[in-house]
Parts: C-alpha cells; structure tokens; sequence
C-alpha cells in the first residue's frame, strides 16, 4: 500500500479532527470541546485512545485541561516580533571598508558584578581588550571585551592590530549561544573623544552588551558603544503603495 494510502491511526484522526475545528473557527478560543467519552462514541474508540489524543494536544499547548470543568481551546500564544539588530561592524567588513584600532590591552582582575556575569570568582584574572571600530575611518564603535583566560589563552599572543579580537575569538571558540541587553548610555569623556564625538557634550550612545557562552561556560563579555545616530533597530519603514 503507497505511502499515502495508508490510514490514520484513531487517536490521530481524532486529533486531525480537533484540530480542523480549530483552525476553522467552530472551536473558538475559549470554549469547551467535547468529553472524551464524547470523542470515543463518535469515533468508536475506547476511551483511552480518545484521552491520548486531547493529551498531545494539550501537551503542544493547543488545548488547556482544567480538572473538574473539561478541557478547552488554549489562548492562540502571543508572539513578539523579532526585531533585528543592525550590526555595523560586520556590515564595513562585508564591505571591506573596516578597520580597527586597539587602545589597551591587559590581564585585568574582574570586580564582583563583573564575575557574577561570568560565573567566575571575584578578582579572577582575565584579558580585558578595549577597541575602536571604524568604518572608512569613520568611528562607529568602541567596544570593551572582558575574555575567559582559559577559554582563550593565547589572546594576549596575537597582533590585534592586525586581526580583530572578535574574530580570533570566534575561531578559537565559536559560540553556542548569545545573550543582550541594549540601553541608552551617556559616554565618558574618554569614550565621546576616541567616538569622534568631543564636541557634543550630551551626546547619547546606544550600548550592547553582549554575552558569548561555550556551552555552558562564558567566553566573554563585550560592551560596545554607538554613536546613537548611527544606530537603529529593526528595518526603515517603506512607503506605502497607493
């Protein structure tokens, strides 16, 4: 018998059933569906195999079980609109119009807000690199990186001049997963000069902070600094067509 011939299990009719009323609207959110003794009658099926089909869909989040009054439609899940980050570093790389300029770069002993975020102990050694990234020559970001000495033992080994910290990183241990939080920052008088931006005294710069992680240890954490007109989420909105 071809694949698409062949019948459904009972408890998956049952289902497929459920779910048709759904995402027709005869099951709005909200209401009762049917008992499963209900289900079982109108599908001939015992009672345990009409269980088995409201249980997985609850279990996906479809249908919501409330001991005593029935299980009912599940509140369709709200979701937040991803909102992109535009990341002008890697734009000017891809664009080969990026440099960089290294300003210091040390063995650092990390104070206790700082290990916490790592999950290392306070006054652990670790490599602090801070930079400025330039786009034609033009300032777009001055970034602090605190690095997980064993993670990265070679860093301090490497001409950074040459080769961005970042991607070293990257190389030696690409990570698993990131982590950020975006606010808005007034730069020191150190930052707002190395940022081309001495002249504005309450210039405001959007701040990243992001956090590397190596399955479930911490690489790094970079704070990086925009001037906060060159900076924007998500994409510019288009016209509308009239």
């Amino acid at each position: 018998m071809g694949a698409g011939k062949q019948k459904l299990p009972q408890f998956a009719l049952i289902k497929q059933f459920l779910e048709q009323q759904i995402a027709s609207g005869e099951l709005s959110s909200g209401a009762k569906i049917p008992t499963e003794q209900s289900l079982a009658d109108s599908f001939s099926v015992s009672r345990m195999t009409a269980r088995r089909a409201v249980q997985e869909l609850a279990d996906t989040g479809m249908l919501t079980r409330t001991p005593g009054s029935g299980t009912f439609v599940a509140e369709p899940i709200k979701t937040v609109p991803m909102i992109a980050i535009t990341n002008w570093v890697d734009a000017a790389k891809q664009s080969n119009t990026h440099s960089h300029r290294i300003l210091s770069v040390d063995a650092v002993q990390l104070v206790a807000n700082k290990a916490r975020l790592m999950g290392l102990v306070t006054d652990a050694l670790v490599f602090q690199v801070n930079l400025l990234h330039l786009n034609n020559n033009r300032p777009i970001q001055w970034q602090q990186i605190w690095v997980n000495r064993s993670l990265a033992p070679a860093l301090l080994k490497q001409k950074m001049d040459k080769i961005d910290p970042n991607d070293y990183l990257h190389w030696v241990c690409t990570p698993t997963k990131s982590d950020y939080q975006v606010k808005s920052v007034l730069p020191s008088a150190s930052q707002r000069r190395d940022l081309d931006l001495s002249h504005q005294d309450n210039a405001s710069c959007l701040s990243v902070e992001r956090r590397d992680w190596v399955g479930e240890s911490v690489l790094s954490i970079s704070t990086m600094l925009h001037p906060a007109e060159q900076f924007y989420l998500g994409e510019p909105l288009k016209d509308v067509q009239t």
